[in-house]
């Protein structure tokens, strides 16, 4: 295999492979097609003359030469993430983007409403809000401040704690449930959720599903069934009305950001605003 010069696209691609576990994932996280991860996938093997991936089983394995050149991916991303962070932290005053990583339903329902108040207190500010309700990446600077719905698990950032979110089942104000009345929940995406484990627990009848809390509170309140749904959702809508507590399932809330933020004049005030704002929901 013929050497070429090593490329930091290449080796970042490498390095997003490992960490999203699928060719699909890290095209969509780099905003490449398939063909071109693959492409520079090879690029990379081209320049160290040696392969870096393997299959096995149908998933794929580093190589040798994978591993380290996977070190010095992660190495060159770490230095990056601290350059990036100091830039960040360098400006004066309360200015400049900021770009809040939330899931779909706490950003419109919760954040996006008490955005005024923020915005005026600091007119120079730009808040941007990232509505997915999978995790985006700090290091990777989809956003500089993630609102999680469990403790987050990377490595260098701050996780603070804001507090716990309920849920009980809810119907629309004009229908009258019985046991046979079926039931609205998220889509079973097979990971760890105690409210997708709650409602395939139930006897009833599962009568729709989506990937969105919004669309279910939604269907309910149209008359479609009952849903198990957050109290922050669905207490305060007129349509719905709470048919049962279920006190056994809950969501914990959190914040991560790196440290260097916390008293950084751009980020504090908005992290103020969030923690404020979010513990009105919580327990």
């Amino acid at each position: 295999m013929q050497k070429s010069t090593l490329s930091w696209d290449d080796l970042l691609t490498l390095s997003t492979l490992e960490r999203s576990g699928s060719y699909a994932q890290a095209a969509r996280e780099l905003g490449l097609t398939h063909a071109t991860v693959i492409r520079r996938l090879r690029k990379l093997e081209a320049a160290l003359g040696l392969p870096v991936l393997t299959r096995a089983e149908g998933a794929f394995v580093l190589t040798p030469a994978g591993h380290n050149a996977l070190a010095a991916a992660r190495q060159m991303e770490q230095a990056a993430q601290h350059l990036q962070h100091q830039l960040d932290s360098a400006g004066s005053g309360v200015a400049g983007q900021v770009r809040i990583a939330v899931t779909g339903a706490l950003g419109v329902q919760v954040l996006a409403p008490a955005l005024p108040a923020l915005l005026s207190a600091h007119p120079q500010l730009e808040v941007r809000l990232e509505l997915d309700d999978r995790i985006a990446s700090l290091a990777r600077r989809r956003a500089h401040i993630g609102v999680r719905l469990a403790r987050p698990e990377e490595p260098g950032v701050v996780a603070q704690r804001v507090g716990q979110l309920g849920f009980g089942l809810y119907r629309a104000h004009a229908t009258v449930p019985t046991p046979a009345t079926p039931l609205c929940g998220l889509i079973d995406a097979h990971l760890p959720l105690p409210e997708v484990d709650w409602s395939k627990a139930t006897p009833r009848r599962l009568a729709f599903q989506a990937n969105s809390l919004l669309a279910v509170r939604e269907a309910v309140a149209a008359g479609a069934g009952v849903a198990l749904l957050p109290h922050y959702l669905a207490s305060t809508d007129s349509r719905l009305v709470l048919d049962q507590a279920v006190p056994q399932v809950q969501r914990e809330l959190w914040l991560a950001y790196p440290p260097e933020f916390r008293d950084t004049p751009r980020f504090a005030p908005v992290l103020d605003w969030l923690r404020a704002t979010l513990a009105r929901i919580v327990n």
